[in-house]
């Protein structure tokens, strides 16, 4: 039987997936700016690395792209493995969520969208190709599963002591918004959930970060 992908069926898609203890998009925290460079940096050294053209070259583009894509539109990680270069058209970013099955459509930054068209341009992809596949030349979708492992392999090697996995990039891209806005509602706002609360537990954000924010407050005019 030929396999189903969830961006066709996206309202159909189970997302809930559970480690021993509790779900795993909970477990796992966001990664801090500092860690993602190294993540980063590292991606880029295997790559360049390897000859230009070779499948070790092209695995670590890919799983370099796979890191700025993922903090960078906030996508669930399955919505992410299954996007094509028509997802990516002239600058204007189209997806369809699978656990909710919701539409978005907006103008991605310049400068992230020329990254990921120079990966589409050098990997010759077809409009509707999966970008991520296993091999380059399958016309199948990365799993989720061998996403995770390349990620907390990456992240071991990135020396990061706390739980990362494939969801760290979508709380990433929620936490890192928060901590240069202060602006909560926005944060919610841009990764559909239903209450400030939800978000508040999922980008990790604790009570006594909240109160290092209120000695920072300073409303008096400078006439003195």
């Amino acid at each position: 039987m030929a396999r189903q992908y969830k961006r066709f069926h996206p309202k159909n898609s189970k997302y809930i997936r559970k480690t021993e203890t509790r779900h795993g998009q909970e477990y796992v925290k966001p990664i801090t700016k500092e860690d993602f460079a190294e993540m980063v940096r590292l991606c880029l050294i295997h790559r360049d690395a390897a000859p230009v053209g070779s499948a070790t070259y092209w695995k670590w583009y890919r799983n370099y792209i796979i890191l700025i894509v993922g903090v960078n539109t906030g996508n669930r990680i399955e919505t992410i493995l299954e996007q094509t270069p028509r997802d990516y058209s002239g600058y204007r970013f189209t997806s369809t969520e699978h656990k909710t099955g919701k539409l978005q459509q907006y103008d991605l930054n310049e400068d992230v969208y020329k990254i990921v068209k120079k990966y589409i341009d050098y990997c010759g992809f077809t409009t509707n190709q999966f970008m991520f596949p296993p091999k380059l030349g399958s016309k199948d979708a990365l799993t989720r599963q061998r996403c995770w492992r390349m990620i907390k392999d990456l992240a071991k090697e990135a020396g990061i002591e706390y739980e990362v996995g494939c969801h760290s990039l979508r709380k990433s891209y929620g936490r890192w918004i928060y901590d240069d806005t202060h602006d909560l509602l926005l944060v919610q706002s841009l990764l559909g959930h239903n209450s400030a609360e939800t978000t508040m537990r999922y980008i990790c954000l604790e009570a006594n970060e909240i109160e290092k924010i209120r000695t920072t407050i300073r409303h008096i005019p400078d006439y003195e």
